[in-house]
């Protein structure tokens, strides 16, 4: 008989931590940012479902990306900006049709993973690294992003890792992975220049670091299956 409970104590842990990180923030700074802190708490508890295999994640995470891009564009990350709107946005819709396509045996609302061949891993990482030193290009000599090598990073990993995440196939959580650690140091430093939004956006991506390493475990033992 499968088990139906969808959030357990890690996944509650993840989200309470970041309730309690964003209250503490917003004292500190004596304001309250409402557009970070929903964007924030859609996005984790999105993320959150995201590792769970639940196909409710992206109901959270239309609202995320939405929030998302006006925050990346009010704080000049272009990339990431354009990368939520005009990507995010729609993946959101596709990807639930093609998980609702592929259940679990058993299961209402989780995907069944897969696992990719070495060759595909390997194309992947390559077209990957080559999107990245495009992308830092284009942002670095074409508009005025203030960390174009970052943002251009974590853009195109995100690409990738959205793709993968649609398809179903474990291995994307390496590139969240890889895309959440480098935002963590993206957004430190737009807070460090005092943008309040930058706090609220660090406590996600670290919040999405940790949940990508529990995603990775359990979508690997769900592609074993």
């Amino acid at each position: 008989m499968k088990n139906k409970q969808t959030l357990r104590p890690f996944d509650l842990t993840i989200i309470i931590l970041t309730v309690g990180s964003a209250l503490a923030y917003s004292l500190i700074k004596g304001q309250f940012e409402l557009l970070g802190t929903v964007a924030l708490l859609m996005g984790v508890t999105g993320t959150v479902l995201s590792a769970k295999r639940s196909i409710w994640n992206f109901l959270f995470g239309a609202v995320n990306v939405t929030l998302y891009a006006i925050i990346a564009y009010k704080t000049n990350n272009y990339g990431q900006a354009a990368l939520n709107a005009l990507y995010y946005l729609p993946m959101q819709f596709v990807g639930w049709w093609m998980w609702s396509r592929r259940k679990a045996e058993g299961e209402k609302t989780k995907v069944k993973s897969r696992s990719m061949t070495t060759k595909q891993l390997v194309i992947t990482t390559l077209g990957t690294a080559v999107g990245v030193v495009v992308l830092w290009y284009v942002l670095s000599h074409y508009t005025d992003a203030t960390q174009p090598l970052k943002d251009g990073f974590v853009t195109t990993v995100f690409i990738v890792g959205q793709i993968l995440m649609t398809l179903a196939f474990w291995q994307q959580w390496f590139f969240w992975l890889a895309g959440n650690v480098l935002n963590v140091v993206l957004w430190a430093v737009v807070m460090a220049q005092g943008e309040m939004l930058g706090g609220l956006m660090l406590i996600k991506y670290s919040m999405y670091t940790i949940n990508s390493i529990n995603g990775i475990i359990i979508w690997r033992k769900g592609a074993k299956e």
